[in-house]
């Protein structure tokens, strides 16, 4: 179980490594701050703020693939902020307030409640029981 576990942090990692370096090479304006509905990268928004959020998680992910208990922690840390990023971006979308620093918008909020769901997935599947004597 525990490789499975390790697989999911490297192909987590791998993923927002990836969207991170796109969001600051391929957007239209990368350095941008704040809304911009002309800053996606596919169908995901993307801000600067965002782009760095995304890369440190990809490194972070990689780095964590080596070792089961690193892989189990990258997981319920990629729970924590990746939940309080989705109520953010649900809260952000729906209001379409100027203060959506991070430029959320609805295929990002499911692709960081998908990501929230993988890393509490990763932190329970791994959970170690008692032996019985």
């Amino acid at each position: 179980m525990t490789t499975v576990v390790r697989l999911a942090a490297l192909a987590i990692g791998l993923i927002y490594l990836l969207l991170g370096v796109l969001g600051f090479t391929v957007a239209e304006h990368p350095g941008q701050i704040g809304p911009g509905a002309e800053n996606t990268v596919w169908i995901f928004s993307v801000s600067s703020v965002q782009n760095v959020l995304h890369v440190a998680v990809g490194l972070l992910g990689l780095a964590a693939a080596t070792r089961a208990a690193g892989a189990r922690i990258y997981g319920i840390g990629l729970f924590v902020v990746f939940i309080g990023m989705t109520a953010f971006g649900v809260l952000a979308s729906s209001a379409d307030t100027p203060g959506n620093v991070l430029n959320l918008n609805w295929a990002a909020n499911w692709l960081h409640g998908l990501t929230a769901l993988a890393g509490l997935a990763m932190w329970l599947s791994s959970r170690r029981t008692p032996e019985r004597t």
